[in-house]
């Protein structure tokens, strides 16, 4: 402050101002940089709300207009309904091949469906499994009751002999309406 107690100084600029000022009328800075009235207060303050606004917005219509659906809730509306294991030889290995069909009973449809064959021996032990990788069944879709044929292969962990039965599994699926 100054000898006199009706001024101070600027600590922008450095220029005697009243006491009272609330922007020094030299260079305009703002003497207290919390105030309500400052207007960098005011415009970031108003910045977020607008960003809060918009991401709520945006939350709403994207559950509106792209309702998902978790596939554990409708695991059981994706059924096989056939299947057949085959066994050839593929660049000298031995290779399990199991092509079927799935039906849909539900009313959602879902995409990307993840498709497991397990193979058991004669006692009944798991000997070996096969699971379709994600990138074999983009654009892989089953409509709201509707059927689709699948085909898993990979290659076996023994010989023609072991494999005495085996089970086909949907793991999993994405709901159609989900963004790619």
């Amino acid at each position: 402050m100054n000898e006199n107690a009706e001024t101070k100084i600027c600590p922008h600029c450095a220029e005697t101002i009243k006491a009272a000022a609330k922007v020094c009328p030299h260079c305009r800075y703002w003497q207290k940089r919390w105030s309500i009235h400052n207007p960098q207060i005011l415009a970031t303050a108003w910045i977020a709300c607008c960003i809060a606004v918009m991401s709520v917005v945006g939350i709403f219509f994207d559950r509106m207009i792209n309702p998902k659906e978790r596939f554990p809730t409708y695991r059981e509306d994706i059924a096989v309904v056939s299947s057949q294991l085959s066994h050839r030889i593929g660049d000298s290995n031995l290779m399990n091949t199991v092509v079927g069909m799935l039906t849909n009973h539900g009313n959602f449809g879902w995409m990307e469906i993840g498709v497991e064959a397990q193979f058991f021996d004669k006692s009944g032990k798991e000997i070996d499994a096969i699971t379709a990788k994600a990138e074999d069944y983009r654009g892989f879709v089953i409509l709201p009751h509707g059927e689709v044929a699948f085909k898993i292969e990979g290659v076996a962990a023994r010989l023609e002999a072991d494999y005495d039965t085996y089970k086909v599994k949907v793991r999993w699926a994405k709901d159609v309406g989900t963004w790619p």
